[in-house]
Formats: C-alpha cells, structure tokens, sequence
C-alpha cells in the first residue's frame, strides 16, 4: 500500500490495523502452557496443533494433507509431503518426529489403513477440518486451559523459535523447514546464544592476535 501510494496510484497511505490478538503471533509459549493447551484441546484440533508444535507448519498446510503425502518407512521413521501453498518454497518434505509419527500411525489405524484422501476429513464443503473450525476448538481449548489467550498462528511461531535453536542459528536450514520463500521472515527466529557468540568471538580473537603479532613484528622491521 505505502509503495502504491508512493507511484501515485493512491491519493493518500492506507493504516492498515491488525485484528485483535494478531500481535500475539510473536508469543512463545512454554512447556507447561502446551501440555495444559493440549490436554484441553478437542479432536481433531489437537492432533493438529501437536503437528504444528512438532513440524513448523502453517495450520492450512496440515489441514490440506492427505495420505498421498504421508510415507511410513520401516524403521520407524516417515515422511510428511507439503503440497500446499503457491510458492516453490512451501513445496516441501519434512521427516517426522517421534511423536507425530505415533500420531499418523493411531490416526491412520483408526481410519482403516487408507492410501487416499484427506487425513482430517470433514463434511464441510472443501472436505477437510478448515480454519473456522479450528478457531472454534482452539478458543474452547484456551478457555479450558487458563492458559493466556493467544492466536493459533502462535503454535507455529514457537515451533520454529525451538526449530531455530536446534539449527543453531543456520538460517538458510530453517527457511527451507518452514518453507519460506527468503529469508528475511526467517531470521526473526534467529536467536543466537551466549554460547554461541563466545564461540565465535574466541575463534576470532585467535586470529586477530595472530594477525597483531605478525603487524608488530612488521612495524618493527621497518624501524631497524
């Protein structure tokens, strides 16, 4: 809108205002506020925010998942393929964790061993468990929680805040995990640690005091 505005294509800068609670997206949740959501969460949202909390993915994109898309190895390991979304980034493949491999393992027992069609099926329209519903479960789940109020999108905010973590401040590695398109909505998962800066800064310094004693020695050859 500010660069319409700026080709005069507006005649004046359009404030956008964000809905209630869209702030909250930067919220992280704990350990405890997740086990006490979850335990309140009604199905199927819950096998749905378990997956988001696990993964990284945007809500619609685990909606729109079908069994085409899940792949079983015989290890014990599997495979998650996102088909959702219109850019080339959100196309991607994930492996599971432990616990949502467990999830689609019950879920696709219960449901008959099937090879097609939605794993979140529902008599809806479009076919699938959807948004609206969703906010509907996950408003109940808060409100039988006393967890704080948050939006949902806050699920995938924290899970990639953890994911970032785990990838020890590798941008590009978490960019590919939640399947944007540039890094730059990335990086604000970025957090490095203290650990991690003295690491780097003590690698560094080596160098430089390497770098110091060959410029004195320098200075002192042209003196002599």
């Amino acid at each position: 809108m500010n660069l319409a505005f700026q080709w005069r294509a507006l005649d004046e800068p359009v404030k956008v205002t964000l809905v209630t609670g869209e702030r909250q997206r930067d919220r992280v949740l704990d350990e405890k506020e997740i086990q006490k959501y979850l335990d309140a969460c009604p199905q199927p949202w819950k096998d749905c925010a378990s997956i988001i909390l696990d993964e990284g993915f945007r809500p619609s994109e685990v909606f729109a998942l079908r069994w085409s898309h899940i792949f079983f190895n015989e290890d014990g390991s599997g495979l998650i393929q996102i088909m959702e979304g219109k850019s080339r980034a959100a196309h991607r493949i994930l492996p599971m964790t432990p616990g949502v491999y467990e999830l689609f393992k019950n879920r696709h027992k219960s449901s008959g061993f099937p090879s097609e069609g939605w794993v979140f099926p529902s008599s809806g329209k479009c076919g699938h468990f959807n948004g609206d519903v969703a906010k509907d479960q996950h408003k109940k789940a808060v409100a039988d929680s006393g967890v704080k109020p948050f939006v949902p999108y806050t699920l995938r905010h924290t899970a990639l805040t953890n994911l970032g973590e785990r990838a020890g401040g590798d941008v590009f590695v978490l960019a590919r995990i939640a399947g944007h398109s540039s890094i730059t909505g990335t990086r604000r998962y970025i957090h490095p640690q203290a650990e991690a800066i003295n690491r780097v800064f003590s690698q560094v310094g080596t160098k430089l005091g390497t770098v110091e004693w060959h410029q004195n020695r320098s200075k002192q050859q042209i003196r002599t």
